[in-house]
């Protein structure tokens, strides 16, 4: 079992063995202006590696006493890799590991996270209080796809995506291995990228402190518009739907609206984005309401590409 220290270990490890690759020169990307590969960031099935860092932090609403006054901050880590194919597709290997600073916890008879709250909403006490957690590793979160573009410009994509569970707090994990089809649609223009990348993940080994069952079906849209020199707006919220959850706890439906801008420092390019989400749909009992993310992806150069 590796503590939040060894979690930070393993991630520096990772950013080392990326960064001698910015060392090899690669015609390729850096004959690509800056537009382009900023469109190639919001494309799901570009054959690009980056490392995305992203600072969130959340606010939260809910009818459970306190649910409103409560915060949380946690930092991403999103590795991911392209790998370019002789038929024009391309395999993508992604991952993503939470880092949560500081996450509420709802503690009545026990301990309850916010997925145990959408499944226990109608039973809960609502006599317990809100405490905040310490810092942990959430469960990690990876995929492998395949797809590419068409001549015309259609996005394709599918693969398998899924949760381990490795969460190192006990009461926050499911404790479950998650796993799941994953298919995503849409178009490259002149101006920029939109479509949709579906999930849909169940629960396919382990149980938690609490048997819980888990079917999440969740929709990420990703729209990018581009403003020239590097500079984008885009909206990319996520839409779940928790299928174990009761009545009025099942949706989690954002708004969103951001901007980035891609520059190089030497040879390396370097996105820097802001995002902001509103939840206009949140479970009843406790969810998110305001959702503010920062961050910083240096892009290297792809050691695939031929």
């Amino acid at each position: 079992m590796y503590g939040l220290s060894g979690v930070l270990k393993r991630i520096f490890i990772c950013v080392l063995v990326c960064l001698p690759s910015l060392a090899l020169a690669q015609p390729e990307q850096d004959a690509k202006s800056l537009d382009d590969i900023a469109r190639d960031l919001s494309n799901p099935v570009s054959a690009i590696s980056y490392i995305a860092n992203d600072f969130e932090y959340r606010t939260y609403q809910g009818d459970l006493p306190g649910a409103g006054d409560q915060t949380s901050e946690v930092y991403l880590f999103r590795p991911s890799v392209g790998i370019p194919l002789r038929n024009g597709r391309n395999i993508m290997l992604r991952a993503a590991v939470p880092i949560h600073l500081s996450q509420p916890k709802y503690v009545a008879d026990h301990e309850y996270y916010d997925h145990l709250i959408r499944q226990r909403a109608d039973i809960m006490p609502r006599d317990g209080e809100f405490e905040t957690g310490h810092s942990f590793e959430g469960d990690m979160f990876y995929d492998a796809a395949y797809g590419g573009i068409s001549d015309n410009g259609w996005i394709t994509m599918y693969g398998v995506a899924g949760v381990l569970g490795t969460s190192k707090d006990g009461s926050a994990a499911r404790n479950q291995n998650l796993l799941g089809p994953e298919f995503a649609f849409g178009k490259v223009t002149g101006w920029g990228v939109i479509g949709t990348w579906l999930t849909h993940m169940v629960d396919v080994s382990g149980s938690g402190w609490v048997e819980v069952d888990t079917q999440l079906t969740s929709a990420r849209i990703f729209f990018s518009y581009s403003l020239g020199n590097g500079w984008q707006i885009f909206s990319n919220p996520v839409i779940t739907y928790d299928w174990e959850a009761v009545s009025g706890n099942k949706l989690l439906l954002p708004i969103s609206a951001g901007v980035s801008k891609l520059t190089r420092i030497g040879k390396m390019p370097l996105n820097l984005a802001l995002d902001i989400q509103n939840y206009i749909v949140s479970p009843d009992a406790y969810g998110p309401e305001w959702l503010m993310r920062f961050t910083v992806t240096p892009v290297f150069p792809n050691l695939f590409q031929r």
